[in-house]
């Protein structure tokens, strides 16, 4: 009896909507919210783990860029409170697209323009990676945002 009483109940919770992330299309959690710059990494050896972090070498004024996409494909940058040149824009229109049935991130970010392979987007980090030569040193690096 106490079986057949706790099944609907245990029915009836596990039925609860899921708000995971996993759910969501890839345009619904890139455009649920603005995005900043968390960290940026090279992978030397392109193993899929940063080697060395590299944030550090950007300028206060990259780093706190806000970065807002929308869901038709444009979007801005906000130069936020520190700009690179006093005369650059406050905001500056940005168009992106998704490829690749989603795992190909196009657009420009700055310093990290055209495609750009998605390795993690969630409704808390958005991680690309790209392969580029910088110094004659073939590597993959990855741009880490968060909101």
């Amino acid at each position: 009896m106490c079986a057949f009483v706790l099944c609907p109940i245990i029915a009836i919770f596990s039925c609860k909507k899921s708000s995971d992330s996993s759910s969501q299309s890839k345009t619904t959690l890139a455009t649920q919210s603005s995005w900043k710059i968390q960290s940026v990494g090279a992978d030397i050896n392109k193993d899929g783990t940063v080697d060395s972090d590299v944030t550090g070498q950007l300028q206060a004024c990259q780093t706190d860029n806000i970065y807002t996409l929308k869901t038709d494909g444009t979007g801005t940058v906000d130069e936020g409170a520190a700009k690179c040149s006093s005369t650059d824009p406050q905001t500056s229109a940005i168009t992106w697209s998704f490829k690749s049935n989603e795992t190909i991130f196009s657009g420009n970010l700055g310093f990290f323009s055209g495609d750009a392979n998605i390795s993690t987007l969630n409704a808390t980090n958005f991680v690309l990676w790209k392969d580029t030569t910088l110094s004659s040193i073939p590597m993959r690096m990855y741009l880490t945002f968060k909101h």
